[in-house]
């Protein structure tokens, strides 16, 4: 569910509130290398609807990593969780998310969270040993 309907919530004069669901985030949001998502995104949030009709989120993505190592290319995962913050608007104007006929789409504010918390190498762990590349020459 990445549409807040406006009209629904003030008929149902539900102006405030919280609302939680899982997103299949495109690969093409990681740019580490050998990197996937194990699972869907979950995206979770509180939201507020102004009289002005502006709609305001604060919560959280979070998600697993799994792939190589950036540095000993051992198969490992990581948990990652970045804040959700946005304030869509009805009409154009300053740099918030803008959104017409009274329907919100969240989807560009999750991807934009999402890959604002992207780790930029996915690392086995502190006492990771990396790639020993100064071993003995294969050839003696």
């Amino acid at each position: 569910m990445m549409i807040i309907d406006i009209r629904k919530l003030k008929v149902q004069k539900c102006y405030s509130g919280e609302m939680e669901f899982s997103y299949s985030a495109p690969e093409d949001l990681i740019e580490i290398p050998f990197v996937k998502f194990s699972s869907p995104v979950s995206v979770r949030f509180s939201f507020e609807l102004y009289e002005d009709d502006a709609l305001e989120i604060n919560g959280t993505v979070s998600y697993t990593l799994e792939g190589e190592c950036s540095r000993c290319l051992k198969e490992t995962s990581t948990t990652v969780e970045g804040e959700l913050n946005a304030l869509f608007e009805p009409k154009k104007v300053g740099e918030d998310y803008v959104y017409s006929g009274g329907i919100v789409d969240l989807k560009k504010a999750v991807d934009e969270a999402i890959m604002a918390s992207m780790p930029y190498t996915l690392s086995c762990g502190d006492d990771c040993k990396s790639i020993d590349y100064n071993s003995e020459p294969i050839n003696k």
